[in-house]
């Protein structure tokens, strides 16, 4: 199975070569079928210093919205693309309701079985679970509307308006709810996740994330799907964040997806 992997990048090229693509070469991922997105000249020029010459790199546009819809553009209909953030340092995989541990093959335990699992439930968009906790991970490849994280994703590229995200923040659940009103379904790989510091590391999103934009994301995505999701805003970050839920067809016993305890 053909795929490549995208991964965008800003003022991190030191946090990606230690972390996204060491794990890559720990995984032998072959680096021609690696790119790295970043936002102007000055910084390709920045990370064609720090990263071997092995590895493409594109200038893309600034800001999250604006580099996810030049990658979407920038390949072929029908492209398997494998996105990665720059700063993960392990995709781990639930043994039990208390252990996680590495995966020990990255290529056939999640991309080529989450891009299998997307054509065989003719699905587009997979993901992984977004909370590294072995509690509340299931052993199960799970169907439907489901929070795909933005740290970790594939996705069979589609040159479609309806697809094309929005948002600097948010933009995974942005992703997430389009691909879920155009299919009907996603994909997730409910026993796999990733390690990452998110909204902690330097550089990246966190350069001009608030806690306002997160906010005002929020309410946008409300306005748009109300009948799929919902704003809450949480007690330990003060970030708002969304719960997943498609009322129109409510059964008491579905439950939402969400990212509690994510942040705990």
């Amino acid at each position: 199975m053909n795929y490549v992997i995208a991964i965008p990048s800003y003022r991190r090229a030191k946090t990606l070569k230690e972390k996204t693509l060491a794990l890559l070469e720990r995984h032998n991922i072959p680096k021609e079928r690696i790119t790295v997105f970043v936002g102007n000249q000055e910084e390709y020029e920045t990370y064609r210093k720090e990263l071997s010459d092995e590895y493409n790199i594109v200038i893309g546009e600034v800001g999250m919205g604006a580099i996810r819809r030049f990658i979407q553009r920038y390949y072929p209909e029908r492209t398997r693309v494998m996105n990665f953030d720059d700063d993960l340092s392990e995709v781990m995989k639930k043994i039990d309701d208390k252990t996680m541990v590495p995966i020990t093959n990255l290529e056939e335990e999640v991309i080529l079985r989450g891009f299998a699992s997307c054509e065989k439930e003719n699905a587009y968009l997979f993901g992984v679970y977004a909370a590294a906790n072995a509690m509340f991970m299931k052993n199960r490849i799970a169907v439907g509307l489901y929070y795909c994280i933005g740290s970790c994703w594939g996705l069979i590229t589609r040159h479609d308006s309806d697809l094309t995200v929005t948002l600097d923040d948010k933009e995974d659940f942005e992703r997430t709810l389009q691909h879920y009103v155009k299919d009907g379904k996603v994909v997730r790989l409910d026993d796999i996740t990733v390690k990452s510091k998110y909204y902690t590391e330097d550089g990246g999103m966190q350069v001009t994330r608030t806690n306002e934009r997160i906010l005002e994301s929020a309410k946008i995505l409300v306005e748009r799907f109300p009948n799929l999701c919902t704003m809450y805003i949480r007690e330990t970050t003060g970030h708002a964040e969304l719960r997943l839920k498609d009322t129109r067809k409510f059964k008491t016993n579905e439950k939402s997806s969400t990212l509690d305890s994510f942040f705990s």
